[in-house]
């Protein structure tokens, strides 16, 4: 039988072959995620409501607490820098739909005026631009 510390080890060495593999089952699988993760959303609920329900949840947030958390994301911080530009297309392309958005309701506000008018005039914005909720994003 292994060791803790061969099996830890052998975690370390199998690094390469497991993102290898990972990338692989990525690129290579037929299944349709996204439908099958959309069919699942009545379980995900009810699981997730059992789960904070029963106090599981919070049990596993606070099993090692914050130092935790914050040890292993600053372990993982090149993880963000590398999805971060990983994100810069969908980001210049929702950016453009938000601007585009913007200024067509800006051009179809009345013009400033006092400061109730430009009370209703911010109001009017917000809710023009909370009526694209779900419009704006990079897809």
């Amino acid at each position: 039988m292994k060791t803790a510390a061969q099996a830890a080890q052998n975690w370390v060495n199998a690094g390469g072959r497991a993102t290898t593999a990972w990338s692989d089952g990525i690129s290579s699988t037929q299944k349709d995620q996204a439908g099958l993760a959309v069919a699942q959303q009545a379980a995900l609920l009810s699981n997730f409501t059992q789960s904070v329900t029963s106090g599981r949840w919070a049990a596993g947030v606070q099993r090692r607490g914050t130092p935790y958390w914050r040890s292993q994301s600053l372990a993982k911080s090149a993880n963000y820098g590398t999805g971060y530009t990983a994100g810069a297309a969908n980001q210049a392309s929702a950016i453009a739909k938000i601007i585009n958005a913007e200024s067509a309701i800006v051009a179809s506000l009345p013009a400033r005026g006092d400061i109730n008018q430009n009370l209703q005039r911010a109001n009017a914005f917000a809710l023009a631009l909370h009526a694209q909720k779900g419009n704006l994003g990079a897809g």
